[in-house]
This record gives C-alpha cells, structure tokens and sequence, in this order.
C-alpha cells in the first residue's frame, strides 16, 4: 500500500532527538572543543535551520502521550477519559491528576506540564518553560537577518514562522491562567521574566497582530517534504481559536454569568489579567469573522473537510479503504490507499512519524494512551457513561444508558450511535482488527469457566474493574497496527466551521449560517441535519453546537478549554462518574461459547470536584516569589490560591 510519509525539515534531526531525551542539550549550549554563538548559529542558512527546528520542537504543540511513564491525555482532566486511582497513580503524574480530580489541586501541584521538552518536569519548573518557548522565536526573530548566504524571501518567510510560534507559545500559557507577561525580546540566559501579567485585552490584541503578521508573509502551502510547517492559513487559524476564546464567557463574561465566576475573580481591577471589563456582542463578531477568513482561506492552502460519503467504517475491515471519513481524517489518511496527509489537517505536529526509537511511538506512549493499543500491561483510557451519553444514535435522539444486561457488544453496538462514536472507541467483544477479534476486556465468570480477559484489569495493579469502553482514537487499529501514520492535529478545517457556527450564533441567534456550518459537518458523520423546529432559539442552538463540538473533536484536547470558556466546567466536572463493566459468562449455553457472553452492569468511577478557582490554573510559588507578575502590593497570583 502506498503511504508517504512526510517530514518537517531538519525536525527529524534535532526536535525528535530533543523530545526523546528530554531536550537536555539546546542549539546555544557550549558543545566540547568550541563555542556556539549567535553569530555562528546565524550565519549560514544550513546552521539556522537547527535553530528553526529547535524552535518548532519547543513552540508547536502534540497532544500525543510522550515517552515519559508520568505521561497521558489532556482528556483525563475532563469527563472524557477516566483514569481509575489508586491503580493509575503513576499515569499523568505531569498533570498532577490525582490531585486535580478531587479538587486537590495546588501551585506546586498543578496541570501545567509546559511545552514539550518539559513534559517530564514537575508543574513548578514548567510555567518558566513557555517562556524558554518564546525565547526561541524571538531568538530567531531577532538573529535571522544575519544568516549571509540565504536569500530575503527566505528570511522573510522564516520570521513570519517565528512570530506564529511565539504567538503560539503565549497562547499555549494563557489558555490556563489567563494574562500573562508580554515577551517580544529573548530573555538573559537566567530566564527571569520581570515583566507583568498583561491584561486580557492587551494579550488578545497582541497575539492577534501577531498572526496577522504572519498570516501577511506565510505561503498557503508548503511542497510535501515540508508537511508540518507553518502556512499563511495556520496563522488565520490560531487567530481565529484566540479570538473564539476572547469572544467567550470566562473572558467575556455576560451579565448573567457574573456569579457564576465571582469566586474566581478579585471584582477589583486586578481582574483585567482574567477576563475584559465589561461584555460586548461585537466580540463573538470578530471571531465569527476570523473563523469564516479561515474558511474561505482554505481552498487556496488546499484543505478541504474531508467528505466522500463514505460515514460508515466497513465491518470488520482493517485497512485504509475501509475507513469512515471520520476515522480517517483522525488517521491523517487521504483516500482509500492511505496516503499520509489528510487534506482537513491546517497544521500537525508531524512527530510521530519521527520517532527515532522505533517504528511508532516509544512505549510509554502506548502504554498510556490505552489498553488496546498493547492488549496487555497499561492503563486503561476508561469514557465515562455520562460522556458516552453526548454521542446522539444515528436518528438524532438521545439516550440512556440500561444500567445491566447480558451481552454487552450487542446492546453497545445495537444501540446505533453517531458513527463517531464506534470510530474513536473501543468496546468489549469489539471486532477490533484482523489479530484482536473479540475484544477482552470482561472479568472472570462466576462459574471460573472463561478467565478474565487480558484487558479486564484497568492499569497493572490487577484493580479487575472490567471497565468496558475506552478512548481509541490515535490509536492503530489499521494497516498491521501502524502507528506511523498519525499525525497530531493542532487546526482542522472542522473545529473552523464550528467555531463559525457559535459565533454566528452568538452574534445573531438563530443564524443560517450557524445552521448551515453546524450541519455540514454532521452531515460528513452520516447523521441527520438540525433545524429551527429542533432548536427554536439561540440556547438551544448553544447547546447543539456546544454538544457537536464536543464529539466531532473528542480526544483532541479542545474539551477542557472548552469547558472553561462556556463557563460549564465547575457543572460538568462536579458530578458522579460511571461506567459500563463487564463479567464473562456462558448465558446457559453448553458447551460454552468460544467468545462469552459480556453481562454488564454500571460501576461508580467515583466523583469528580472542580472548585471555581481552578478556573484559572495557579502560578508556581517559584514564579510568584520573584515579585514580577502583579504591581504594587499584588503577587499577581490567581483568585483563591
């Protein structure tokens, strides 16, 4: 079959290696026998490519688990992935879960894991390493324009790459505290930042004139050997999710919200670093409009939503040419010969592909991302009910789930979900692939006539819940369970057309065009289109698209933030969760089936506690302590912490 794979220039080389050993040598560290410098590192085209790479390493975001056994999915912060303790303690330590889910969490415990090559280090140290993130752009930004033998375009085009990572690194920190400093000059070796937070206002205005810069000197596409670099569309991308969240209700809070939040803000004006002074509707018009540029942008960068009528994944098929669209865009598949590059993906991170360990991910990243990926020692990825419960059947009605019942894949497959749900999930008694027929995730039968499965148990502590569905998207199923042709999608076109949809909305309820993008996207998933008798007003249309922005991106990490901007978190993740369990048994026929019968009932998962304050992630003590982040008699800390 033929597959290309694509590789970021240089990033192979230099990012790749930096991930896999913790990015302990940087492009400016003294080597043996000579010195690095500015001037050496910037004087040759082939010299700054090392440093473009190391900047990219550091400034472009995955959300694939790493090769670190502390490790995980964003999603287990939210109530899409549940990690059951105490087995799972050793998973997402670098989120500091344990802690978080039971309203636990603090300054030194927090879920800031920083950028990538800081995944590893604890929630104290990270803060600081968004900022060695800008330092990199700006480095670049700063220095480019003494390489000698490149030509201007080049240089050009380079710190227009540059600005979309520092702008991408100041994002990445304020999607969890809010403001925070301003940096556009590479900081002294030391790091010390000594600038304060800046407002919410400043930060969003900032970060936008910053991808319009970009966005004005980037190409709108890329030859193949460089898949993975920054285009002119990236940019209207990250533009268009800043503004999104700004136009939201955490920042841009409505009247009728205020208490909602007050337990997270100061009601002084120190909250200008947490959200704007007052509500505008002109907000959400200025997304929807940097949304729709990037709709209308796409052809032109040769993206497309990716739909070719197929909404279904063939039964019982492991191959690209079976995929619903769905699963293979989550692939990063184009067409039925798996070419690698789906035309829906704005910008990846390509690192998967570049492991240099092996032929996938290193083993830490499989073990964590789910039990099926090895089908032995791991942790299981459990979904909850309640967020099983969002995916609609394929009629467009909701459901509830039997709380117990005796063959479990039949009811689960029965129930005749949103395709989405079955191609991003895995499921006892699953026909997973051609090697894993009947998927064993039961527990033990009464009678001891079938033994638990080799899946039952939820992490390596033997804790033999049989804990029944867990998450399975970006995990290899097709093609001899390559893992090699996943890419992580940082912008697809669907969160745009999305996006779009509740913007509109927001700005004019009701809107057709919410309507029209809101169902071009499930019309792609095979199910049925919304309409105004459906939802008659702007918050039932509110709740629709916040519900289709929750499936159509499960696992893609846009749920917390999610949560957070719609000021529904400390609703969502205050509650009881649960989940399908499932026990071997014969069901009275002799001789015994080869393949049990699952009987299932619901197990407790335990309950979730999000205190208001964790609205806004905390500041490390470290940070707090230097006496740079507030002004005059404020340490420039969250509320309530």
């Amino acid at each position: 079959m033929k597959r290309l794979y694509i590789c970021l220039v240089l990033v192979t080389v230099i990012v790749t290696a930096g991930i896999m050993t913790g990015c302990k040598r940087e492009f400016l560290e003294k080597p043996k026998g000579g010195d690095i410098t500015v001037d050496t590192v910037f004087h040759t085209q082939k010299q700054a490519n090392y440093a473009i790479a190391d900047m990219y390493g550091w400034c472009v975001p995955t959300g694939f688990v790493m090769n670190n056994s502390a490790d995980s999915r964003e999603d287990v912060l939210t109530d899409q992935v549940h990690l059951l303790l105490p087995g799972a303690n050793w998973v997402a330590g670098n989120l500091n879960y344990q802690y978080y889910v039971v309203g636990g969490m603090t300054p030194t415990t927090s879920i800031d894991r920083g950028p990538i090559p800081q995944r590893g280090n604890t929630a104290a140290n990270a803060f600081s390493g968004w900022y060695k993130s800008i330092r990199k752009a700006n480095l670049v930004l700063k220095y480019i324009d003494k390489v000698t033998d490149a030509p201007e375009e080049w240089k050009t085009d380079v710190k227009a790459q540059a600005l979309f990572c520092r702008a991408m690194a100041h994002y990445s920190a304020f999607r969890l505290f809010g403001g925070i400093p301003i940096v556009t000059e590479p900081l002294a070796g030391d790091g010390k930042i000594d600038i304060p937070r800046a407002s919410i206002q400043s930060l969003v205005d900032t970060l936008v004139k910053w991808c319009d810069m970009a966005a004005a000197n980037l190409p709108a596409t890329r030859p193949t050997t460089d898949y993975g670099r920054i285009t002119s569309l990236a940019a209207l991308a990250l533009k268009a999710r800043i503004l999104l969240y700004a136009a939201s209700p955490l920042y841009n809070t409505p009247p009728g919200m205020t208490a909602a939040i007050a337990g997270a803000r100061y009601n002084d004006g120190r909250d200008t670093v947490l959200a704007y002074p007052s509500y505008s509707k002109e907000r959400w018009k200025r997304a929807a409009d940097a949304a729709k540029a990037v709709i209308d942008a796409a052809p032109a960068s040769g993206v497309l939503l990716y739909n070719t009528g197929k909404p279904l994944t063939t039964a019982k098929t492991d191959n690209y040419a079976g995929l619903g669209d769905y699963e293979a865009v989550c692939n990063n598949v184009l067409g039925t010969t798996g070419t690698y590059g789906s035309p829906e993906m704005i910008l990846v991170n390509t690192w998967n592909q570049n492991d240099p360990n092996r032929d996938g991910w290193a083993d830490w990243g499989r073990y964590n991302s789910s039990k099926v990926r090895m089908q032995e020692w791991g942790a299981k990825n459990n979904v909850p009910v309640e967020f099983l419960q969002l995916y609609e059947k394929r009629d467009g009605t909701k459901w509830t789930a039997t709380p117990s019942g005796t063959d479990f894949k039949a009811y689960f497959e029965g129930l005749n979900l949103d395709p989405r749900a079955y191609q991003s999930l895995a499921w006892g008694g699953q026909w997973y692939n051609g090697g894993k027929t009947f998927l064993a995730y039961y527990k033990e039968s009464a009678d001891k006539a079938y033994a638990k499965g080799r899946l039952a148990d939820d992490t390596n502590a033997g804790d033999n819940y049989g804990s029944a569905v867990e998450c399975a998207k970006f995990i290899a199923r097709v093609d001899n369970n390559n893992d090699n042709h996943f890419a992580w999608p940082i912008f697809r076109l669907a969160e745009f057309y999305l996006s779009y949809a509740e913007a509109m909305n927001e700005y004019t309820a009701l809107a057709p065009e919410a309507f029209q993008y809101l169902n071009l996207i499930r019309q792609r998933a095979g199910m049925p289109d919304k309409d105004g008798t459906m939802l008659p007003d702007q918050e039932a249309f509110r709740k629709a698209i916040q519900n289709e922005r929750t499936i159509e991106l499960a696992f893609e990490d846009h749920r917390y933030n999610d949560l957070h901007r719609w000021l529904t978190a400390h609703i969502v993740l205050n509650k009881a969760l649960n989940g399908f369990a499932v026990t071997a048994s014969a069901n009275g026929i002799i001789p015994k089936p080869t393949n049990p019968f699952l009987n299932w009932n619901l197990v407790s998962y335990g309950t979730r506690t999000f205190p208001v304050k964790y609205y806004y992630v905390p500041f490390p003590y470290t940070e707090i302590s230097m006496n740079y982040l507030g002004g005059k008699g404020w340490d420039g800390q969250n509320p309530g912490w």
